[in-house]
């Protein structure tokens, strides 16, 4: 795993209060360091991901530019580009998807890429879980997708498995996750806006589990 604090900048080009807010917010949240210049300043740049406005974007006129508005519409996909951007300065590294989930009554995903966190979401159902993930494993480009799935509930895991295989087929690699130790211990805190089923999944997304079709 790399140290993105140790990345060059972005650069967020732009002079609307309004996009800049938007722009930095998600850098802020991806822990990325920006450097915030005009859209003259960031054409003459030697910035490797450049953020502006669609119109500012016709003064920056580069290549390695993205939009304030991808970044609101497509913000999972637009993050896992930006650190795909970063890749070649830490060596060759390999490119993963991996989306950990605790199952349970209330349902924790944690989506890692590159071994990042890119989010982490709290669901309550198996459909709007499943319609999430496919969402997910659809809109960001890797070569390589793992859904891990912990065994706490085996009813709900084999559900969620199955309905993935019958969407992704083989484009997606689906394992069951031994939860043992995944756990916070419920004297430990409270579990305020899901903090034990986050903190669940992420250590699901880590830990290789066994292949779906192997243990139905």
């Amino acid at each position: 795993m790399f140290n993105l604090t140790s990345c060059p900048p972005v650069i967020v080009a732009t002079v609307s209060g309004r996009s800049y807010y938007k722009i930095t917010s998600v850098l802020k949240s991806l822990d990325l360091r920006y450097l915030s210049l005009s859209p003259e300043e960031a054409a003459l740049s030697t910035g490797k991901v450049i953020i502006t406005t669609i119109d500012e974007s016709k003064i920056v006129n580069r290549d390695n530019v993205y939009l304030d508005t991808q970044l609101e519409k497509f913000p999972l996909s637009i993050k896992a580009k930006i650190l795909q951007n970063y890749m070649g300065y830490f060596g060759p590294s390999k490119e993963q998807l991996i989306i950990g989930i605790d199952p349970g009554k209330r349902i924790g995903i944690s989506i890692l890429y590159c071994y990042f966190e890119l989010d982490r979401i709290i669901l309550s159902s198996v459909n709007s879980t499943v319609e999430k993930i496919s969402f997910v494993l659809s809109s960001i480009e890797s070569p390589t997708k793992i859904v891990r799935i912990g065994d706490g509930s085996l009813a709900l895991s084999h559900q969620i498995a199955g309905n993935l295989k019958s969407y992704f087929k083989d484009e997606v690699v689906i394992e069951i996750v031994d939860e043992y130790g995944t756990s916070i211990r419920q004297g430990t805190e409270k579990n305020r806006g899901g903090i034990r089923d986050i903190s669940s999944a992420r250590k699901i997304a880590f830990r290789k589990g066994k292949i779906w079709n192997s243990c139905k």
